[in-house]
């Protein structure tokens, strides 16, 4: 058996995400957002997971057997990782839009930016896309950011992750044209091919590109506009020739500081979780209708050798007056800078961490561990625990 162009192979994925205009109740639609190369991100994992609720039927029934199952909601949630990829002080990101969803805003330029937390409860939504080589896409609609990860450890290059859910999700396939059209937006498949095709499904067709806002019937087609086709033209999903920037950040430059102290760390992590609750429970709702920004925490955790120095240095955040008295903790700022070239530089602050007692591990013939986790606290005004700084320097 020959070679075949019909796998979708992990090898030729691309990754598109892009803000959308509208948060609300305008966001999630299918049409929100066009995608264009520009709109491309490196990544190393990503996944998308749409799922829809069957319950079985439980009325009574002359059989033991289940005859019969019932659609409930749809569920949908999404992860990617990718490397920390600063491409000079005069490209911003690629992955910006999920930064941005992450923290709620940037400031302080185009490019350079400093992504501050926001405490607006209107946090920026992104259409996401993943393709293969014009064998399938997927699209998510209204993509809200969860949770946002940067890590670094020994020597492996520093990584950022996210995650979160989506208002809308739909798959593309591949078909043929059941007819030629001339300026219509109805478009037919063959028989069985409409299976491949959900509302919001992207496709190319006769060279353009259209957006399937409709359904009419198992292979009845309807496009976002009018377009004009031969019978049999192929149906692809949309692709684009992706524009990315950027080299990955060792892991061998770079630096952690805790009280403007420099410290020999094995390995560290924050993550920024926005609390959000997608509210899904509402009826004459096929899944989640709107999103809610709830309490936000930032943590993270640092692992150090054990060293005498350093244990002073710790001991000191925690103070017991008496032997019997609850120990009071004091804060410290943390700053980890990735890299040291100037304008690549990806600078992380934490300025008022409060440090928990460190797990110690001593494993058998080796070096003690101090394993130290750390909250991010706000002043009075909030929002100002977390910031990131990238392309700096």
């Amino acid at each position: 058996m020959g070679a075949t162009t019909d796998h979708a192979l992990g090898r030729n994925l691309r990754f598109f995400c892009k803000k959308e205009s509208a948060a609300g109740g305008a966001y999630g639609t299918a049409s929100q957002e066009a995608l264009v190369g520009s709109d491309a991100a490196k990544v190393l994992t990503t996944s998308f997971e749409f799922s829809v609720t069957r319950n079985d039927r439980a009325d009574s029934r002359p059989t033991r057997s289940i005859q019969e199952r019932i659609t409930g909601k749809q569920e949908i949630s999404w992860s990617c990782e990718s490397y920390i990829l600063p491409a000079g002080s005069t490209t911003a990101p690629d992955i910006d839009p999920l930064i941005e969803a992450a923290m709620g805003g940037s400031f302080g330029g185009s490019v350079a930016k400093t992504y501050n937390l926001s405490d607006s409860n209107a946090l920026p939504t992104v259409h996401m896309a993943r393709t293969t080589s014009g064998v399938l896409r997927e699209d998510l609609f209204g993509c809200y950011v969860e949770e946002m990860s940067i890590s670094a450890s020994g020597g492996e290059e520093p990584r950022i992750s996210f995650s979160g859910g989506a208002f809308n999700y739909a798959l593309t396939g591949t078909g043929e044209a059941n007819g030629a059209g001339s300026s219509t937006s109805a478009l037919s498949v063959h028989s069985g091919e409409g299976v491949n095709f959900m509302v919001g499904s992207v496709i190319t067709l006769n060279g353009a590109e259209r957006v399937i806002t409709a359904k009419t019937g198992a292979d009845a087609l309807t496009l976002s506009s009018n377009h004009s086709w031969s019978d049999d033209a192929d149906i692809t999903p949309s692709t684009y020739t992706e524009t990315t920037a950027g080299n990955p950040t060792n892991g061998i430059t770079g630096s952690l500081t805790l009280n403007s102290v420099t410290l020999p760390v094995t390995s560290f992590d924050v993550t920024v979780t926005n609390g959000i609750k997608a509210l899904s429970d509402e009826a004459f709702e096929k899944g989640t209708s709107d999103f809610v920004a709830g309490f936000r925490s930032v943590k993270g955790n640092i692992s150090v050798r054990a060293r005498k120095d350093f244990i002073k240095s710790l001991a000191q955040r925690y103070v017991q007056t008496t032997a019997t008295a609850s120990p009071t903790f004091s804060s410290v700022p943390i700053q980890v800078n990735l890299g040291t070239t100037a304008g690549k530089i990806v600078a992380i602050y934490v300025p008022t961490a409060e440090l928990d007692f460190a797990a110690i591990e001593i494993p058998e013939a080796e070096e003690a561990v101090l394993s130290i986790p750390f909250t991010g606290l706000a002043s009075s005004s909030g929002g100002d625990e977390f910031r990131i700084a990238w392309n700096q320097g």
